[in-house]
């Protein structure tokens, strides 16, 4: 048998309370890969959300 002395506490788990996820700076994308997120990142300022595109024609 185990020893009683070296027993952890049990987590508290219930179905009613939802997983929180950490927020993402850019709205809808909290549940991305890190890679996806890491892209974003560098495209999006996080302090404003905002970006510039610049539409450049190779052809």
């Amino acid at each position: 048998m185990p020893d009683a002395d070296k027993q952890k506490e049990a987590k508290l788990f219930s179905e009613d309370i939802p997983a929180k996820a950490p927020v993402f700076s850019i709205k809808g994308s909290s549940q991305l890969d890190w890679g996806m997120k890491n892209r974003l990142a560098r495209v999006f300022d996080p302090a404003t959300g905002r970006t510039v595109m610049l539409a450049v024609d190779h052809g």
